[in-house]
């Protein structure tokens, strides 16, 4: 089994290449399965922390959100998502003020997905993990989501880290696989990193029979991706 692991989009704030970037990976690689890890949208404006008073407002964010994953949806009508963070800010806002969930809409629904993609916390394939990540940080969060799951574990969440780091014993290999992201870190709700060291990595994952890959989105000095893999 040969597994496309995608990970955050963060749309409408996707990098302006990543459909390219993903088509051309789909027709090299040709997976059997598609994994989205999380964060397809970025929810600004209804993040807990400031929203951009100079940003879209929820309902146009959605909107756009919503046109920019046309594509995404096109090329992958059939995709297990994992849920994530910033995807779930409308229910977890939902839930601060009281609103039951049986009142909210399933995210197939409001994200005006195919009928083919579907949501679950964490998916296994051939043994392997695929969650979104949250809860786990830094350079080593891939690799300590693994031994969280005593499994190897493909991650997506943490931006500025991506690659796979191996844990082994007398009895066992596993591997950790952060495969890094696909936004726009110059869009507005990206401005928390504006002064952080370490730069966003872009690329996604493949698990071929097991093992794993991880595949950059190189760019050239003017921030668009070379259309080499």
């Amino acid at each position: 089994m040969k597994v496309l692991a995608v990970p955050d989009l963060h749309a409408p704030f996707m990098h302006r290449d990543a459909v390219a970037f993903l088509g051309a990976v789909k027709q090299k690689q040709k997976p059997d399965k598609v994994v989205c890890l999380g964060d397809e949208i970025d929810a600004h404006a209804l993040s807990n922390y400031d929203a951009d008073p100079d940003g879209m407002s929820a309902g146009d964010e959605l909107r756009r959100a919503i046109e920019d994953l046309q594509p995404v949806y096109k090329m992958f009508p059939n995709v297990m998502v994992c849920t994530s963070n910033h995807t779930a800010r409308p229910y977890r806002k939902a839930y601060k003020h009281g609103i039951p969930r049986s009142l909210m809409r399933e995210y197939r629904d409001w994200l005006e997905a195919p009928a083919g993609w579907e949501w679950r916390d964490k998916w296994i394939i051939d043994g392997v993990h695929y969650i979104h990540g949250e809860g786990f940080s830094g350079a080593a969060g891939a690799i300590k989501a693994a031994q969280a799951h005593m499994a190897s574990t493909v991650i997506g969440h943490l931006h500025s880290d991506a690659g796979i780091a191996f844990l082994s014993n007398s009895a066992k290999l596993i591997w950790g696989l952060n495969a890094g992201w696909l936004g726009d870190r110059r869009a507005y709700s990206m401005a928390y990193g504006k002064h952080l060291a370490k730069r966003p990595i872009l690329g996604c994952g493949i698990v071929n029979r097991g093992m794993p890959f991880f595949l950059p989105m190189v760019l050239n000095r003017h921030g668009r991706w070379t259309g080499e893999l």
